[in-house]
């Protein structure tokens, strides 16, 4: 029986804690961070007129959030339905051929591409505005769109007919210079300027959070400080950069078998737009060899997306005065080179023996490099590339080479450096955290987005009132009232009153003092 009693007094305070414990667990609540949608509109249209890979697949990761929370998504983009298999969710309408340097009159030759160029990009927007315009219209108005999501880079359409629809709009770009230009930041972009077209069209222009004034707007920018250079940026422009996506394509087993018998890979691609001269192929080319032959990597694997295995030299003579016939390499005949029309790239890069990356500097392809901590070899080419290439330097995990000059002991040397220095190993380690912390701000940009939404419902005078608690008051003011220049006028004319106050009162005295000589002055004379 005393056994009994001391096990029950043993259990009491046992009992109460669990009680308590309970009790305490019972009083807390969920905070509930998940929104009602149930009155959300749900209908957004995503659109890129240059299409591509490169400027569709980061809206698209946005997009596949989008659809997982219940909204429908139409992609109007040009170039065929090249993610299908990707984003089989998303539907896709076209807008015609995807652009590429061909479409301006570059070709594949000895003749390096230049910014005048690529500035026939603007004649090309110019021409196909009213066509594009249309396609949106059509489009918007089948769809019942609530939204719209442009890509920037020659959009004016997608930006137009929204405002003229009145219907919320979020642009979309990869670099901060279209937003907010700074003079420290070499950044070289085409600017498209269509008014005339619009004139013509009847056609009133859309804004898009570019400078005072504006409204009705969000800007995402698909890039990270860190690798941009910092500076302040106003609420309705957020950086929710980079954006990659959840899963990526395998190797194929060719590649993989490749890339799992090698332990020093180089990785070259530029793009899905973009190649080079023949002179300037085959000096890669031969680089890669002498590259093999000196131990620098043992293995090169290229991506020849839009280059073609005639725009080589048939024959390279290397330093040493061998000479190498370029047909059998292209027709991968070569036991440490694998030629490739395409390759999963973020897993090539992820790749644990993938060492080294040349590339053209895309902002995908920085993005990839940076976050799989790879150094990079930059070989810009045009647009945003050559701006990329110098942040990749800034950031310590890069070096660069010129189009226009490219020398074989160069790219040897550049290639030996990064893939032995010390100092870009450990910035390489710090961006890849830096850049797997940032990755996961597309969420947000789907919650911007649901907001821009669920706002609009809300708003009475669209053109005054939505977004007003994201433009700063110096975008609602006059340029004096802004900067405060009044204020300052008021204080330079009393600061300038006071000035002629005391000058004048200064000429006063010495005009005294010149009239009425001093007593001693007066006593000499009378002597």
């Amino acid at each position: 029986m005393i056994k009994r009693k001391s096990l029950l007094l043993l259990l009491v305070p046992f009992l109460l804690l669990c009680v308590n414990a309970n009790t305490a667990t019972q009083n807390y609540i969920s905070r509930g961070v998940d929104i009602d949608r149930s009155n959300i509109p749900k209908n957004i249209m995503f659109a890129s007129f240059p299409g591509g890979r490169s400027h569709v697949k980061p809206m698209l990761d946005i997009a596949t959030i989008l659809v997982e929370r219940g909204y429908n998504v139409i992609l109007v983009a040009s170039g065929e339905n090249d993610t299908s298999i990707e984003y089989p969710a998303i539907k896709q309408i076209s807008l015609g051929p995807k652009i590429g340097l061909r479409d301006i009159g570059i070709e594949v030759n000895n003749e390096a591409i230049t910014f005048d160029k690529m500035s026939k990009l603007l004649e090309l927007g110019a021409k196909s505005y009213e066509r594009v315009y249309e396609i949106y219209k059509s489009v918007a108005e089948e769809y019942n769109t609530d939204l719209f999501f442009c890509d920037l880079l020659l959009n004016d359409a997608c930006i137009d007919i929204a405002h003229a629809l009145k219907k919320p709009v979020v642009g979309f770009t990869s670099g901060l210079r279209i937003m907010d230009p700074k003079p420290y930041k070499s950044d070289p972009i085409i600017m498209n300027q269509i008014n005339d077209v619009r004139k013509q069209l009847n056609i009133e222009p859309g804004n898009i959070a570019l400078g005072r004034g504006v409204k009705s707007s969000l800007v995402l920018i698909d890039t990270f400080f860190g690798f941009e250079l910092p500076q302040t940026l106003p609420p309705y422009v957020q950086d929710i950069g980079p954006i990659l996506s959840e899963e990526y394509p395998p190797l194929s087993p060719e590649l993989s078998y490749f890339i799992n018998g090698h332990e020093r890979v180089l990785y070259v691609a530029f793009g899905t737009r973009f190649f080079t001269t023949t002179d300037n192929n085959s000096k890669l080319l031969q680089s890669f060899i002498e590259a093999i032959n000196k131990k620098i990597v043992d293995g090169v694997v290229w991506a020849l997306v839009e280059t073609s295995k005639d725009n080589f030299h048939p024959t390279l003579k290397l330093s040493d005065g061998t000479q190498v016939q370029t047909s059998p390499i292209l027709n991968n005949e070569h036991p440490h080179i694998h030629i490739t029309k395409f390759a999963p790239q973020f897993t090539v890069l992820n790749h644990t023996n993938t060492k080294l990356f040349v590339s053209h500097g895309g902002a995908g392809s920085s993005h990839e490099t940076l976050y799989t901590g790879t150094p990079v070899l930059v070989l810009p080419h045009a647009g945003d590339q050559i701006g990329n290439a110098q942040k990749l330097i800034t950031a310590g995990v890069a070096s660069s080479l010129s189009l226009n000059n490219l020398d074989i002991n160069d790219i040897l040397n550049k290639m030996d450096s990064l893939l032995k220095d010390e100092k870009v190993k450990k910035n390489s380690e710090r961006m890849k955290v830096l850049a797997k912390i940032n990755s996961k701000r597309k969420f947000r940009a789907a919650d911007l987005i649901e907001y821009m939404l669920h706002s609009s419902t809300f708003v009475e005078d669209f053109n005054n009132d939505f977004l007003k608690e994201w433009f700063p008051a110096d975008t609602r003011m006059g340029i004096i009232r802004a900067n405060n220049l009044d204020i300052f006028a008021i204080l330079l004319i009393i600061i300038l009153s006071i000035i002629g106050f005391i000058v004048v009162k200064l000429i006063k005295l010495f005009r005294f003092l010149l009239m009425n000589p001093s007593s001693d002055d007066r006593k000499s004379k009378r002597e």
